[in-house]
């Protein structure tokens, strides 16, 4: 191996053993997260339950159906439903479910018209109208068990955070494509949480989060976030961090909240470009950090794989990178799968490990300078 091949070995090198560190924490720190049972009986915290929507029409019904049938004293939520300028029948929709629903505390908000962060914008309008202690923030296509509002709400009451993380999976995976972007998205929930254990969180889902009313306020909301179009959980977790508040993950299979994968390679991808355009805005340390080094380790498993073409012993390195990757990924993933009731994922364990690098790299780069699309609305970085 000459000069011109060395250097950047050793480089390959450092951050393939850095990579392996910084996984190998995120290990022991799912592992050693405690497994939260309700205690709680008489619960008294006041819980404001906001779903944002915009034409959710064939998801939205199934939702408020799950979140009004909890097992939580109905007299300590309420349900706020924010409409964002849907234009099919969602809006319809919610009115006739909450005239068959008035014993429900339910009300329907209207998003006025915004040029971007319409999430952020829906669930801050939702915030400055209630009066609730605890907010917590799904949406119109997730799904959850009874026990949900209870299992959050008691661990609010126990432990008293000031922000909750909570699991997210996927349900009803159908085919290979759907069941390894289930896996992929175990393996982001289980490094949210294993952060968040680490106390350097550097992700969360706004799907299953959970916060206290006067934390968000203190934080400024989304006062300083309105340029991204998305990052409503991530940035809101930045700003807690920021002013050292009590961030926690609730490990509860009665806390998970189940949503869809996406159902094209098109769609998939659309929806990772539009997650990694938010990484702009980052300004935590802990998350920039962890984001660089999972997109530079993997671009150095598809560089060292390009290079064995060229120069053999390259070819050596990438077996190896490999090879570490899928022993450290391994545990973690592992657990995640059996807490989620997810075992059977794991068969498709060593085909993701071979496609994820190169995802990582492609949906890194087009997220930072491609184009998107949400909710029917088209956005460029």
């Amino acid at each position: 191996m000459n000069l011109l091949t060395e250097i950047p070995a050793i480089l390959f090198i450092i951050v393939g053993s850095c990579y392996a560190i910084i996984i190998i924490a995120f290990n022991v720190a799912w592992f050693r997260l405690k497994w939260w049972k309700n205690t709680i009986t008489s619960p008294v915290t006041k819980v404001t339950v906001i779903i944002p929507v915009r034409n959710e029409e064939k998801n939205i019904i199934p939702c408020l159906e799950k979140v009004t049938t909890q097992n939580y004293p109905s007299s300590l939520y309420e349900i706020i439903v924010v409409n964002d300028s849907s234009t099919d029948h969602t809006f319809s929709l919610v009115t006739k479910f909450m005239l068959a629903n008035s014993h429900k505390s339910i009300s329907l908000l209207n998003l006025s018209q915004r040029k971007t962060s319409f999430k952020k914008a829906a669930i801050t309008r939702a915030v400055n109208i209630t009066q609730s202690d605890l907010i917590i923030t799904t949406d119109a296509d997730c799904s959850m068990s009874e026990g949900w509002i209870t299992a959050i709400a008691g661990y609010y009451e126990k432990m008293k955070p000031a922000m909750i993380a909570g699991p997210v999976c996927f349900k009803n995976e159908k085919g290979i494509f759907n069941k390894m972007q289930a896996l992929e998205f175990l393996s982001l929930i289980a490094s949210g949480a294993a952060s968040i254990q680490l106390g350097m969180p550097t992700m969360c889902n706004g799907a299953n989060l959970a916060y206290e009313r006067s934390a968000f306020l203190q934080a400024g909301g989304y006062d300083d976030d309105l340029n991204y179009t998305s990052g409503d959980d991530i940035f809101l977790l930045h700003k807690m961090k920021a002013q050292h508040k009590k961030i926690a993950f609730i490990k509860s299979r009665e806390a998970i909240v189940e949503t869809t994968a996406q159902p094209s390679l098109k769609m998939f991808l659309n929806q990772r470009k539009r997650w990694v355009s938010k990484s702009r805005g980052y300004t935590n340390i802990a998350t920039i950090t962890v984001a660089l080094l999972v997109l530079l380790f993997n671009s150095v498993i598809v560089a060292s794989l390009i290079m064995s073409f060229f120069f053999t012993p390259f070819l050596w390195l990438f077996l190896e990178f490999f090879i570490i990757k899928s022993v450290v990924d391994l545990p973690v993933l592992t657990g995640i799968s059996t807490f989620a009731n997810k075992k059977k994922l794991m068969y498709f364990y060593l085909p993701l490990q071979i496609i994820y690098p190169l995802y990582i790299v492609c949906t890194g780069f087009l997220g930072l300078f491609g184009s998107f699309e949400w909710k029917e609305r088209k956005y460029k970085q």
